[in-house]
């Protein structure tokens, strides 16, 4: 074989390299967050999707994870197939009333202290006025 032939050989073989190195792109994480957002819209989630993290594990497979209107989402992504591998919905946790209606901070503390103290001197100042009323 020529030189020439043999760099026709190596030129086709560095492109083939090349070919396969593009089929097996692996997808970043905006990209899965994409697939399973289509994933979560087409089981019905349309509104209220909320993306909170997207983790590569041992470059295998995706998680993202999801905050729905009333549900949390994760759903797993082959890395290299673009498939969904597996998806849980759960329930949110409802929140538990609060239990008292003000929260206690310091400046509310120091209004209600005020009223407080204020509607009792205001009430002795009508009392004391009243009585003086009465004397005359």
């Amino acid at each position: 074989m020529s030189t020439e032939q043999e760099e026709s050989y190596e030129q086709e073989g560095e492109e083939e390299e090349e070919e396969q190195e593009e089929e097996t792109r692996f997808l970043n994480a905006e990209d899965v967050t994409v697939i399973a957002t289509q994933f979560l819209k087409r089981l019905g989630n349309r509104q209220g999707i909320r993306p909170i993290k997207a983790s590569l594990e041992d470059e295998e497979y995706y998680i993202v994870e999801f905050d729905l209107t009333k549900k949390t989402a994760t759903v797993h992504v082959d890395a290299t197939t673009e498939q969904i591998k597996e998806y849980e919905l759960k329930e949110k946790e409802p929140e538990p009333p609060a239990e008292f209606p003000v929260p206690l901070t310091p400046r509310n503390i120091m209004i209600l202290a005020g009223t407080a103290i204020g509607s009792i001197v205001i009430s002795a100042l009508l009392g004391i006025q009243s009585i003086i009323s009465g004397l005359l």
